[in-house]
């Protein structure tokens, strides 16, 4: 929605009120009523202003053609504080949908552009479901910003078919497995090793919280780990209690550095790139599988399954749990325990029939 008058024979068009340095947003609002209101005082602003003897000093006509939008965009992603997974699936999705796109759409606003081709570009990634949710999820971060940005009125993306995954069952590791594994990575694998004692033990994720770990985020009696906003997923302090036997493994690795600002893998300022961990778990992979201590699928990630079902079963709590993993909310620990068949759930257990 936006307003439009003529001054001077020019046409100007307002989306909201930064103009005349009013917050007056109506495209902002989800509740058309509220929209229309807030476009109803938009006009009446200017409308006060023109009568006053404001005048426009420029034409207001600023919103950008597709391909500059997309591309402001993606800038923007790429210099805020995201994992560089996302950044790498951004970048693969904008080359890929303005490689797609024709030159005559590319060279016009986001408004001009057909909801039938966004479905025709995201139709080509339905091999398989869980690949077109991704890509339609990942366009749907442009559309959005775009929208945000009052370059288009709606999201085009989220107006195109939706798919549903199939749920896959996450296989965590049994007690015996579990030993066994640490044990066959301690041997081979330290910094390996520790960061999946770390997952386990801690429940932090690997790859973005225990890879960058720094000895100032270590308390001297180790019994906590502290992480700022910045340094971990939720974007909030997080305050981790370090379990006895992973004391003992950090004050070993501990006695070595002296620099608080050393990261505790490479033992220097910087750490190692985020596909570190995924390597070294790759090159123990064959040898585990040949020695019966891995199944497929299993994963560094399965470490934090495992501790997440041993936490739910003791305390049989997902707010606990919750809590833990650093889920933002009780909607996605939920889930995280139904896809380790967790909550499938022990309640039918007593509703099963009974033969007299």
């Amino acid at each position: 929605m936006y307003i439009s008058y003529h001054y001077e024979g020019v046409r100007y068009r307002h989306y909201n009120g930064n103009s005349l340095a009013l917050k007056i947003y109506p495209n902002r609002c989800t509740d058309e009523q509220d929209k229309l209101r807030q476009l109803n005082l938009l006009k009446s602003k200017f409308n006060d202003a023109l009568e006053s003897g404001w005048a426009p000093t420029e034409e207001v006509i600023t919103i950008p053609i597709l391909r500059d939008a997309l591309t402001q965009v993606l800038a923007d992603k790429l210099a805020s504080n995201l994992s560089s997974t996302y950044k790498k699936n951004l970048v693969g999705i904008h080359k890929l949908f303005t490689k797609f796109l024709l030159p005559n759409e590319l060279n016009r606003t986001y408004d001009h552009l057909k909801l039938h081709r966004v479905e025709e570009f995201l139709n080509t990634f339905r091999s398989s479901e869980r690949n077109y949710i991704n890509r339609r999820r990942c366009l749907g971060v442009f559309f959005n910003e775009i929208v945000r940005r009052e370059w288009g009125k709606s999201n085009l993306a989220s107006r195109t078919p939706p798919a549903k995954a199939k749920a896959v069952l996450h296989i965590p590791y049994n007690d015996d497995q579990l030993k066994q594994l640490l044990d066959f990575l301690k041997k081979t694998s330290p910094n390996l090793y520790l960061c999946c004692l770390l997952t386990y033990g801690c429940l932090l994720r690997p790859h973005r919280e225990i890879l960058r770990l720094k000895r100032k985020h270590i308390t001297e009696d180790l019994s906590q780990i502290m992480l700022s906003g910045n340094e971990n997923k939720s974007g909030k302090v997080r305050r981790v209690f370090v379990p006895v036997y992973v004391q003992e493994e950090l004050r070993k690795r501990l006695e070595r550095i002296t620099d608080p600002e050393a990261n505790i893998f490479t033992q220097h300022k910087e750490h190692y790139n985020e596909s570190y961990f995924n390597l070294m778990w790759r090159r123990a992979r064959r040898a585990m599988i040949e020695k019966g201590l891995l199944f497929d699928g299993q994963t560094i990630y399965s470490f934090r399954h495992t501790a997440a079902i041993k936490v739910y079963r003791k305390t049989k709590d997902p707010h606990v749990l919750q809590q833990l993993l650093q889920h933002s909310s009780m909607s996605v620990t939920l889930n995280y325990l139904r896809g380790l068949g967790e909550v499938n759930d022990e309640r039918l257990k007593d509703m099963m029939p009974e033969l007299w």
